[in-house]
């Protein structure tokens, strides 16, 4: 199923969903593919350009999304701006590899301009309102109906020195349930986690024939705009 993310098609479904999550999406789409945590690493702003006393320390998710919300590009300064792996830093020893000022600059500025372009994202705090698992369970099956959703199982897990530790297994009409009733859209990327065709189950061979993590995400963005209000 999987394609790359960055069609048309799919800029103008993350549209269709709120803001908070496309920025989600299109920042670890980008900097996953760097090593970098958009949550855990940091546009740091120093005082001055003598000393290297922080005035400011946000997230890169947060950065991008405030951009966003503002429908402005940023023009940051190479002596007062930086990206860090600590927040409040501006330690040579803490600066990121892999992505520097520019490179950065340049995904925000990627990101307002597909998001705004018209037609723009909606910019509203909308909530998920979603009447119980069977409408999830719907949705999904509508969306692939070749598939038994009931033999789709999420597993996330984690490694440990004798092998991998599972902390979760859900069916994914209940996995996805679970976030909408929390007002969350979930999107899955990353290490630790996988398509199953058993519950409980890490093994190689148990993996799902047809569905890979990226093929959810993309399930749950074609899913999500109907169940918003």
């Amino acid at each position: 199923m999987s394609e790359s993310f960055f069609s048309n098609s799919k800029i103008v479904l993350l549209k269709r969903i709120r803001a908070d999550f496309a920025v989600k999406v299109l920042l670890a789409e980008r900097l996953g593919k760097l090593g970098v945590n958009p949550f855990k690493t940091y546009l740091n702003t120093r005082v001055d350009i003598v000393g290297t006393d922080v005035s400011e320390s946000r997230t890169l998710f947060d950065e991008t999304l405030e951009w966003v919300e503002k429908e402005t590009l940023p023009n940051y300064v190479q002596a007062i701006n930086g990206i860090f792996s600590r927040q409040y830093s501006f330690e040579p020893e803490h600066k990121v590899d892999g992505l520097d000022l520019v490179a950065f600059e340049k995904i925000v500025i990627d990101i307002v301009r597909w998001l705004t372009d018209a037609p723009s994202i909606n910019l509203s705090k909308r909530s998920i309102k979603v009447s119980g698992i069977e409408q999830v369970h719907t949705a999904l099956k509508y969306q692939i109906p070749e598939i038994n959703i009931d033999n789709v199982y999420l597993t996330s897990f984690v490694m440990e020195a004798d092998g991998r530790k599972i902390f979760q297994s859900r069916s994914l009409a209940e996995d996805v349930f679970a976030y909408f009733q929390h007002n969350e859209i979930p999107y899955y990327y990353g290490e630790g986690q996988g398509v199953y065709s058993i519950a409980y189950s890490s093994r190689e061979s148990d993996l799902h024939p047809q569905l890979t993590i990226k093929d959810i995400s993309d399930l749950v963005i074609g899913i999500a705009p109907d169940f918003l209000i």
